[in-house]
């Protein structure tokens, strides 16, 4: 059986506190982009300035979750209560970046105010596949759960 032990370390806790990836554990997915899109006034016309859209990719999350369950490592939770950790999907127009983190740090960092910088420091692991010249949803999660599956298994990620 495969164990990888990755120590966190917050601003919080001096001590930092292990968290172990171990086959059957349950992984929460989500999948989003975030753009930028212009203010607009009461009549529509663009009023200056920008603010943060967020726009769940759920083609995104089928296709990790297709990878996931083939790989067999993980089992995949339907809500995140039932997950031991999530694995937070970040799209651009040709890459992608995932985040295995706790589920609390999911809920601080992502579902209360959107902080990416807190994501990635509070995460137990951090992937990133691409750009690609032909980005397509299947080849990026493919190479994104594929690195994923090589760190695992070599033992490379410690994350402090």
């Amino acid at each position: 059986m495969l164990v990888l032990s990755v120590v966190r370390q917050t601003d919080a806790q001096a001590n930092p506190s292990p968290f172990v990836f171990r086959a059957g554990q349950s992984i929460y997915i989500v999948a989003f982009r975030r753009m930028l899109v212009p203010n607009a006034d009461a009549s529509g016309e663009a009023s200056g300035g920008f603010h943060d859209y967020f726009d769940y990719d759920l083609d995104a999350e089928r296709k990790i979750r297709s990878e996931i369950e083939e790989w067999r490592f993980f089992r995949v939770a339907d809500k995140p209560s039932e997950a031991d950790f999530v694995f937070l999907i970040n799209l651009n127009a040709s890459s992608i970046e995932g985040l295995a983190i706790s589920r609390e740090d999911y809920t601080r960092h992502f579902k209360d105010k959107f902080d990416l910088d807190s994501l990635r420091d509070a995460a137990y692991g951090r992937y990133l596949a691409g750009p690609l010249k032909l980005p397509t949803i299947s080849r990026l999660s493919d190479r994104l759960v594929k690195q994923f599956r090589e760190r695992l298994t070599r033992g490379g990620t410690s994350v402090r």
